[in-house]
């Protein structure tokens, strides 16, 4: 039996909806990305959408789906067996690089096996309607398998489970155990394990229908599953609307699940993961520990949590709010007073911190060298969504070593003047001197080493085509951003990156528009803009391509 429900789900047979395995290629249209991302997003025409992608369900969504849905914990499983995945475009649900080998396949029938065996499959029948008689059987299929697929049941899809749960009962099995067999099956399909979006096939563009937008909701906003509320307005036909769309993003972002889907973008936007692990030179930063770049990255997640949610400040004061939100241990490591009893430290009397730039999750990019360099092309691709191209071949990029009379400022500085360099350099890296004084352990020195001075004053511009904006030190940088609409407009590029499972396109351009016009007439929250987003014809319509003869044929 087990053999028969792996083989006929790892090939589609069980429900005939994929033919082919999805997202292991990137079928993009003929659009291109333009050359400086979001410069050229602009509105040529009517809103076009980009390409449907199926998406795969990450293993983080794996886990949230399972766990909401079976009301089990299977956090260590999934992370044990699922294969890793990597962020493509900067985000792990890129849904391009979520592919699936025969590893991942083994997987999710070891873990199909897993969920069975700790589900209390009595108390899941009662939940879904307490069937436990064949002339009900049908009903009870469709009810469980219809909230793990996320929509209703076709009805190949509904003769395929019962199939399995016939052919488990004409072994002998009991009535719960063939409601397990049929368990396995479910969780297995490509209708679980992706998040499937009809295709039409004629080019035509439409609105998504209300299970299919439930999902992109649920887990845009929660990185899960739709809940009972929201599938049951999916039901009723009351995600149509503006407002009645509107409502649900109110309510689900009161929803903790909504911190915790925004931690996860908060970690991949800005690198985080990486602190985990990090290592510091020990000659030159003896007091560094694994765990100090943990709590960096702790600090950082409840700063935006506490920014974006608790107060519900405008997302520009990302970059200055004046107070961070840290362990007594790590206040101590930057010479700040010790926090309160919620964690917050009052920074107005600090003039060099507040804000993003000012914590050391970001001053840890760069190595032990701090360089500029690399500080400088993740401030711009990561803030202000600025291309520069990849330096010529051959080039060595391994930052300089410091001396006497030679800071790393020093040497950016010859770059920047370089005819042959500054053409990238004189762009990426001035917005970098601003944090000279930020060390590679996230503390705050005014000498380096050498006994060299550092400084903190330079320039930024918000656009490649406007005249640079100079600042003398770090706090007057960290204003000039929380004012920049350039600022902004990244956020919300990287936000619908991350809500859409691809890299934004030239075709996007129209959609992108009219939700930047949203936010920006909004008070700038976090809120806002993920309203704004969920409401733009990006998120709620599908576009589709025109197959031909060949494509068509079988």
């Amino acid at each position: 039996m087990r053999r028969w429900i792996t083989l006929c789900v790892a090939l589609t047979a069980c429900t005939g909806q994929i033919d082919d395995p999805p997202n292991t290629r990137m079928d993009l249209p003929p659009t291109t990305r333009p050359p400086v991302a979001g410069e050229e997003f602009v509105c040529r025409g009517e809103p076009v959408p980009g390409p449907n992608l199926v998406r795969r369900l990450t293993t983080d969504e794996y886990i949230q789906t399972v766990n909401q849905l079976l009301l089990i914990d299977v956090t260590s499983d999934a992370e044990e067996m699922i294969p890793p995945e990597p962020p493509a475009d900067g985000f792990s649900n890129t849904a391009g690089a979520l592919v699936v080998s025969l590893r991942h396949v083994q997987a999710y029938a070891a873990l199909a096996d897993t969920i069975v065996g700790r589900v209390e499959l009595g108390a899941l029948i009662d939940r879904f309607g307490g069937c436990r008689e064949a002339d009900c059987v049908d009903d009870l299929i469709v009810a469980i398998a219809g909230r793990l697929y996320r929509a209703p049941l076709s009805s190949e899809e509904q003769s395929a489970l019962s199939q399995v749960f016939a052919s488990a009962r004409d072994e002998g099995e009991s009535f719960a155990a063939s409601v397990g067999w049929t368990l396995r099956a479910a969780l297995q399909s490509p209708r679980f394990l992706y998040r499937v979006e009809e295709e039409i096939g004629d080019g035509t563009v439409r609105d998504l229908q209300p299970h299919e937008l439930a999902s992109r909701l649920s887990y845009f906003l929660w990185g899960g599953p739709p809940d009972e509320l929201l599938f049951a307005a999916a039901e009723a036909g009351e995600l149509v609307t503006d407002a009645q769309v509107s409502a649900q993003v109110r309510r689900m972002l009161e929803d903790d699940r909504a911190r915790a889907a925004a931690r996860t973008f908060g970690s991949e936007w800005l690198r985080l993961g990486r602190l985990q692990v990090l290592t510091r030179d020990e000659e030159r930063f003896p007091d560094w520990t694994v765990e100090t770049g943990q709590a960096m990255s702790a600090e950082t997640l409840a700063f935006l949590d506490r920014v974006l949610f608790d107060e519900g400040r405008p997302v520009g004061e990302l970059f200055n709010a004046q107070f961070t939100v840290a362990s007594p241990a790590l206040a101590e490591h930057y010479g700040l007073p010790e926090p309160g009893e919620d964690g917050v430290i009052d920074l107005s009397g600090v003039p060099e911190r507040g804000g993003l730039l000012t914590q050391g999750a970001l001053h840890t990019i760069g190595g032990n060298e701090s360089s500029m360099v690399m500080r400088g092309l993740f401030l711009l691709d990561t803030i202000l969504c600025l291309d520069i191209a990849s330096p010529p071949e051959g080039v060595d990029t391994t930052p300089p070593e410091t001396e006497a009379g030679k800071s790393q400022r020093f040497y950016s500085e010859g770059r920047v003047a370089n005819e042959s360099c500054n053409g990238c350099h004189a762009q990426m890296e001035p917005p970098a001197w601003g944090l000279e004084r930020f060390d590679a352990a996230g503390r705050y020195v005014s000498t380096d080493e050498h006994g060299n001075d550092l400084r903190e004053d330079g320039l930024v511009r918000f656009r490649q085509r406007e005249e640079p904006r100079t600042y003398d030190n770090v706090a007057e940088l960290s204003s000039l951003l929380a004012e920049s609409e350039r600022v902004r407009e990244c956020m919300s590029l990287k936000v619908s990156e991350f809500a859409m499972g691809r890299a934004l396109l030239t075709s996007d351009g129209c959609a992108l528009s009219q939700m930047r016009e949203r936010f920006a007439a909004s008070e700038g929250t976090f809120a806002d803009l993920m309203t704004a987003i969920v409401l733009s014809p990006m998120f709620r319509t599908i576009g589709t391509e025109t197959l031909t003869e060949t494509e068509d044929a079988p």
